[in-house]
């Protein structure tokens, strides 16, 4: 499934915008904003939980086999410029609607967005597979896949984050977040390792017929899973006009909890000082022969912060391993300004460490800061932030490194992380924030 996101949870209560009232045994860090109570669960993550995320996995496995099967059909159709346009193009029907989906996540349940959005991908994949069966790879029926695939992933992002924290107990959150992003991500390295060979073993036809297969295998698996707290009984109908009233109102839940939103805005300049580096930094650090090294080390950190995540989860010191991680990232950055490849080699593998805990951290915070009836709205917002920050990123790297080098390219990339520290630092809440329930005395 691609752009699935990290965090989740389902709303159980009626109605929107309110704060609950917390009572005993609820976490009370963020002030006016409730949590989930203690469920005093034991250390497995929970069965079905663990079946969404294999399925998860399986079905990032087949986007990325897709997404080189469409690439590799368009280019030999419509030639690379048209090909390159159409997928740039094809991006922005999920960047405009990710409101509206976490709207609709909190008006309809996460649950059901989730199997409806599986349920109409997997229709899409194996229409298209007979269409271009029938007719043959047109660019136009391409482009309307694209679309359709795109959009659809507007609305699972911020349902699938808004669905995790009501199927984990609260002090297993970042392990089951971790565990979640791995199985999307392994996934979709898995796919990108063997999409060219799939495609040219089976054409576009048999890669859209089994990406359709698996978004049924991810639909029922979504369908079985079971909250711990209380059941998803919302079905209210979805009116165009409430929807924008929701999306105003999950704007302005977010713009009035200080450190939510400092929570959003660190989590975007987090992405927007990584982005630059860690995709055309490669090439700029590393040449063509060093690039290999630098994304191995990113690879291997990025998996250790897994591996960390899921033994040692952030628990009672959360936003100091926030702080300390964003502090790590701004010495990474500046070091990267050495161009010195032993040095990148270094700087990438803790780049890849600390960024994932830090973000693991944040998406957990803003998961557990808000109420349940208000978490898909919240959850697309911070999925914007993200988003938005690659792109950004991507442009503000090429730019500066035509006017003023790489050097003080990665210097400036370093000044943004360290923005985003001054503002956790900033904000006492999000600093000395806890990911485990208020003991009592």
């Amino acid at each position: 499934m691609g752009g699935a996101g990290i965090a989740a949870a389902e709303p159980g209560i009626a109605g929107s915008g309110g704060a609950n009232v917390p009572g005993p045994g609820f976490d009370t860090t963020e002030p006016g904003i409730a949590a989930r109570p203690t469920t005093g669960a034991g250390k497995a993550l929970p069965a079905p939980f663990l079946g969404l995320v294999l399925a998860m996995g399986l079905s990032s496995f087949g986007d990325a086999v897709w997404l080189i099967a469409l690439s590799v059909t368009l280019v030999g159709t419509a030639g690379p410029a048209v090909a390159g346009l159409i997928l740039a193009l094809g991006s922005l029907p999920k960047v405009l609607t990710l409101l509206v989906g976490g709207a609709v996540a909190d008006r309809t349940g996460p649950r059901r967005v989730l199997v409806t959005t599986d349920l109409v991908r997997a229709g899409a994949m194996l229409a298209g597979a007979a269409a271009v069966l029938a007719v043959g790879p047109r660019v136009p029926l391409l482009a309307g896949l694209i679309v359709v695939m795109a959009v659809a992933s507007a609305f699972f992002i911020p349902a699938s984050d808004a669905l995790r924290p009501n199927l984990l107990p609260p002090e297993h959150l970042v392990r089951g977040n971790a565990v979640y992003l791995a199985a999307v991500r392994g996934g979709q390295a898995a796919g990108g390792a063997l999409g060219s060979w799939l495609a040219g073993l089976g054409g576009l036809v048999v890669v859209a017929a089994v990406n359709g297969v698996s978004f049924l295998v991810s639909a029922v698996a979504a369908g079985n899973t079971k909250t711990l707290g209380k059941a998803e009984t919302r079905r209210e109908r979805v009116k165009v006009k409430q929807l924008l009233r929701d999306v105003g109102e999950g704007c302005r839940y977010v713009a009035k909890r200080p450190a939510l939103r400092t929570a959003m805005i660190v989590t975007g300049l987090l992405e927007l000082s990584g982005a630059g580096p860690i995709n055309l930094g490669l090439v700029l650090l590393g040449g063509t022969r060093g690039a290999g090294w630098l994304l191995t080390a990113m690879t291997l950190g990025a998996s250790l912060a897994f591996v960390v995540s899921v033994k040692w989860p952030p628990r009672e010191k959360a936003g100091r391993l926030a702080t300390g991680g964003l502090a790590a990232q701004v010495v990474c950055l500046a070091l990267l300004a050495t161009t010195n490849l032993a040095v990148g080699i270094a700087a990438f593998f803790a780049l890849g460490l600390v960024a994932g805990l830090t973000a693991l951290v944040l998406v957990s915070l803003a998961q557990r800061w808000s109420t349940p009836e208000m978490r898909g709205r919240v959850m697309s917002i911070l999925a914007l932030f993200t988003l938005a920050a690659t792109p950004v990123g991507n442009l503000l790297i090429g730019v500066l490194t035509e006017a003023i080098g790489v050097p003080l390219t990665m210097f400036a990339h370093a000044a943004v992380a360290l923005v985003a520290l001054a503002l956790l630092v900033a904000t006492p809440a999000l600093g000395r924030a806890a990911l485990t329930e208020e003991k009592k005395s």
